[in-house]
């Protein structure tokens, strides 16, 4: 798991004073996007599944899908990683460049209000399958048991795709939950999965980006362990999708297209 995290020294300190030790880190890395064009985008990710990576952001993004074998990685010392595709993204020209590095979903920063951050996103058409909390509780405890950095460093977000007809179909980490995101979508993109059947679980909270995300992935619904933004819950609304959020075993918050409650059913 050496694309996840890293063995470093430490001084663990206790009320008897401080004693040399080591720790494992999550990874953080400078990773650039780049076609024939040029670099479109730069982040900070954890260097493990970087194809998917680049085939999700493309697609949560607006960039199109791009062919996962069209993809090449180099590195060095310096520069961090770069993730080349032979192919032009097909849509890179509707998209400006941005300057630094991205460490969110690209459209909020530069929106006036809610209506300019709406106006690109496709509004969710499919079916909403049906859920209750014993469902999230155990796609979460799933994910949990999948989630080898989290285990070790307790530094890392996780993101989970699942299916009515296949269950958890992916899981992956990064040190930043929309890169996450971008893993699991790209996974599924990659092996032929249509998103707009799957649901997507979140390890931490829901905001702006990741529901933007969503829906340029033709996902639904989004099920997470933390809180949900305001601005996330207006858009899903607007859209039609749903948010579950602060989901435990017994309890959690529904927001969006939801039917009637029946039977303990959200």
């Amino acid at each position: 798991m050496s694309g996840l995290y890293t063995k470093v020294g430490i001084q663990r300190m206790g009320e008897g004073g401080t004693a040399l030790d080591s720790d494992s880190l999550a990874l953080e890395s400078l990773v650039k996007l780049s076609d024939p064009q040029g670099v479109f985008v730069s982040l900070l990710a954890t260097p493990e599944d970087m194809k998917a990576l680049f085939v999700g952001h493309c697609i949560t993004e607006g960039y199109g899908y791009v062919d996962h074998e069209s993809i090449s990685i180099t590195s060095s010392i310096d520069l961090g990683f770069e993730i080349l595709s032979t192919h032009r993204l097909p849509h890179r020209s509707k998209i400006p460049v941005r300057q630094g590095i991205v460490s969110t979903s690209c459209g909020a920063c530069d929106s006036p209000g809610l209506e300019a951050l709406l106006g690109g996103l496709p509004p969710f058409l499919g079916n909403h399958v049906e859920v209750d909390l014993s469902l999230f509780d155990d796609v979460f405890s799933t994910m949990r048991a999948r989630q080898l950095g989290f285990e070790a460093t307790g530094g890392m977000h996780g993101a989970g795709l699942w299916s009515a007809k296949e269950g958890l179909l992916y899981v992956a980490e990064d040190i930043g939950r929309h890169n996450a995101v971008d893993k699991v979508i790209g996974m599924a993109a990659m092996n032929q999965i249509h998103e707009s059947d799957s649901l997507l679980f979140l390890s931490g909270r829901c905001g702006w980006d990741i529901v933007a995300k969503a829906a340029r992935s033709g996902i639904g619904t989004i099920a997470c362990v933390g809180a949900c933004s305001s601005l996330a819950a207006e858009t899903a609304r607007a859209l039609g999708m749903r948010i579950y959020s602060f989901l435990k075993p017994t309890k959690g918050v529904a927001i969006g297209r939801l039917e009637p409650s029946t039977n303990g059913k959200p």
